[in-house]
C-alpha cells in the first residue's frame, strides 16, 4: 500500500467534538462546498456526512440545527452512529450502542461500515470496489480524527487500519467509514502561516461532518 496516501487530523475531544452541517434537500445546496461550510462553522476540519439518496434526502438518522431529517435505519451502511452529545462530548457508536435519552445529542449522522472495533479488523468487509474514503477514528481515550484515504478497498482499509504499526503512538480503538467515491471530501486548517486542504466532493452530497471548538 506504499503507493497509496492516507490523511489524518487528530483532535481531543477536551477541546473539539463533532458538528453535523446540513448541506440542503431539493433542487439547491446551502453551502458552494465543502470549504465554504466549515468557514462558516468555525470548523477547523471536515468531510462529507454519511450517505444519502437520490432525492438528498438523508439515509439512516441525522441530526443537525437542532433538526431531526431522516428516520433510524437498519443495513451494514447504517451500522454506526457519530454523535456529538448534550454535553457536547464525541462519540462513535455502535448502532445498538445508541438511545437518545441516554446521549441527548445535538449533531448526529448514522454511517457505516465499522471498519475497525476493540482494535481489530470488523470481519465480513468486502474486497471489491476500492475507492477514495473518508472515515473517523477514536483511540478509546480522548482523541478522536477524521480521515481521507486514497483508493482502497473496505476490507483493506480495515486491515490498514488496525495494524499497530499504522499508528504506533496511537493505537486504533474503532474506524467508523463515511460515503466514499465522488462524495469524499476533505479540509483541515494549518494554522495562519499555512494554506489550508482543500479535497472538495466530485459531487454534491447532503450533509457534512466539521470539527468544530466544544466552546
Amino acid at each position: 500500500f506504499s503507493s497509496r496516501r492516507i490523511d489524518l487530523v487528530w483532535f481531543n475531544q477536551a477541546d473539539f467534538t463533532f458538528k453535523i452541517i446540513d448541506n440542503g434537500a431539493g433542487s439547491s445546496t446551502t453551502y458552494a462546498s465543502l470549504a465554504d461550510a466549515m468557514k462558516a462553522h468555525d470548523c477547523i476540519a471536515g468531510s462529507n456526512g454519511g450517505f444519502f439518496l437520490k432525492d438528498f434526502a438523508p439515509s439512516g438518522l441525522m441530526i443537525a440545527a437542532g433538526i431531526t431529517p431522516g428516520a433510524f435505519g437498519t443495513g451494514g451502511l447504517l451500522s454506526g452512529v457519530l454523535l456529538s452529545s448534550g454535553n457536547r462530548n464525541p462519540y462513535i457508536l455502535r448502532r445498538a450502542e445508541y438511545s437518545a435519552s441516554n446521549y441527548k445529542p445535538t449533531d448526529l449522522v448514522q454511517s457505516g461500515p465499522f471498519l475497525v472495533d476493540q482494535g481489530v479488523t470488523v470481519k465480513g468487509l468486502s474486497p471489491e470496489n476500492a475507492r477514495r474514503r473518508t472515515f473517523v477514528l477514536h483511540d478509546g481515550g480522548k482523541i478522536f480524527a477524521l480521515g481521507l484515504s486514497d483508493s482502497f478497498t473496505l476490507a483493506e482499509l480495515g486491515e490498514i487500519l488496525s495494524d499497530p504499526n499504522f499508528s504506533p503512538g496511537r493505537k486504533i480503538h474503532r474506524a467508523l467509514n463515511h460515503d466514499g467515491g465522488t462524495s469524499s471530501g476533505f479540509y483541515v486548517v494549518r494554522g495562519s502561516s499555512a494554506s489550508p486542504v482543500i479535497v472538495e466532493p466530485f459531487k454534491r452530497v447532503r450533509k457534512f461532518i466539521g470539527v468544530a471548538p466544544r466552546n
